[in-house]
Order: C-alpha cells, then sequence, then structure tokens
C-alpha cells in the first residue's frame, strides 16, 4: 500500500495552502480587500457629512447677504447688541 503522505502529495497540499493564504492574506487579499471597503463606506459618510455641512453653511451665507431680520437677530443674539434707546433687563432666575 502506498502512502499517503508522498511527495506529489506533499507538495500539492503546500501549493494549495500557499494559494489560499495568498487568497486571504496578501496585498490584494480579501481581508485586505474587505478593510478597504470599509475605509471607503467611512470616507465616504464624512464627505456625505462635509457636504451637508457646506450646504448649511452656504444657506447661513446667503441670508448673512440678504436678509437684515436674521442679521438683526444674530446680532442681538450672539454680541448682545441693542438699538440706541433700546434697555436691556436682565432676568435671573432664583
Amino acid at each position: 500500500m502506498k502512502s499517503f503522505l508522498t511527495l506529489t502529495n506533499l507538495l500539492m497540499v503546500l501549493i494549495v495552502a500557499g494559494c489560499v493564504s495568498l487568497i486571504f492574506f496578501s496585498d490584494r487579499g480579501l481581508i485586505n480587500l474587505w478593510s478597504l471597503k470599509n475605509e471607503k463606506l467611512e470616507i465616504q459618510n464624512e464627505i456625505n457629512s462635509l457636504r451637508s455641512q457646506i450646504a448649511m453653511l452656504e444657506k447661513e451665507e446667503e441670508r448673512l447677504k440678504f436678509d437684515e431680520k436674521y442679521i438683526e437677530k444674530i446680532a442681538r443674539e450672539k454680541f448682545k447688541m441693542v438699538k440706541p434707546g433700546e434697555r436691556v433687563f436682565k432676568v435671573s432666575e432664583e
């Protein structure tokens, strides 16, 4: 009876194991491909978030250029500005 672990069988097992390891663990392997797809998805989500932020800021810019009531509202809220002759009352909660 022939032994199962002949030289040819051993070489075939080594070749198959090498091919499988190349498929999974090389630079173009499945594990690297999976991590690159995840990284691409994260970057795409960040790009979408930044695009929506840009759109919001552009809308804000338009309002600051042309909407006088909005400018007045921002000046009053953020910079605590008042019109001449107006009185400011501070209410404290106790």
